[in-house]
């Protein structure tokens, strides 16, 4: 019956990652959030020792949903084409539909690898009007730190897996994605975009850890 639950709870979250990777919105995003939850206690009581990796993901997802109802409450009182792209989402979303929804066996670390580049490349390809502004920089500043950590402990969380050499690439790719986006001539949209996408990646590579744990279960 254990094994049978184990399949009904990886289904239920691939297929909420599903929908939510389909239009990123609020409502789908509570129901992935609530599928955690509900991986997060079963595991606690049936499998403790495996249960640990259900919190990390479930505190991405809510980080995330905080993010990006901050930001949405900023892009709507202020319509530009520097706001405008704060929530595209594209790159991101085509390289976790390929690593978690179609792939037989998820790799978190080549999905956080994958898409640190992918928001390097995010970061080269868009063109954002010039001029800052006071709040939404300050709300850049004080999520890059924290960004930053989550990535870090993600890479932390993959040295069995990876072995230093690894871990090292992960560091090397966050303090150099973070070494670009402090260049003062980058503008705040385009930074606090960048953030968005990261956020999500974080979400979605701790999911993909659960994921990992139910498929073995």
């Amino acid at each position: 019956m254990a094994k049978g639950d184990a399949e009904d709870l990886r289904r239920s979250l691939r297929g909420a990652l599903r929908e939510f990777l389909g239009t990123f919105d609020a409502p789908t995003l509570l129901t992935l959030r609530g599928e955690v939850q509900v991986a997060e206690r079963w595991l606690e009581a049936k499998h403790p020792k495996e249960a640990g990796v259900a919190r990390p993901a479930f505190d991405a997802v809510s980080r995330y949903h905080a993010f990006t109802t901050e930001i949405e409450g900023f892009a709507k009182s202020r319509r530009s084409a520097e706001t405008a792209s704060l929530f595209d989402l594209g790159s991101v979303g085509i390289l976790a539909a390929e690593n978690i929804l179609t792939a037989d066996k998820i790799t978190p670390m080549r999905l956080l690898m994958s898409g640190l580049s992918e928001g390097l490349m995010f970061l080269a390809s868009r063109q954002y009007v010039a001029g800052g502004n006071e709040i939404l920089l300050a709300t850049y500043r004080t999520h890059a730190v924290a960004v930053q950590d989550e990535l870090w402990a993600l890479a932390r969380d993959f040295r069995e897996d990876g072995g230093l050499a690894a871990i090292r690439g992960a560091r090397a790719a966050i303090d150099d994605l973070f070494r670009r986006l402090d260049d003062p001539a980058i503008p705040v949209g385009a930074k606090t975009a960048v953030l968005h996408q990261l956020y999500v990646l974080v979400a979605l590579v701790r999911c993909a850890q659960l994921l990992e744990v139910l498929d073995a279960l």
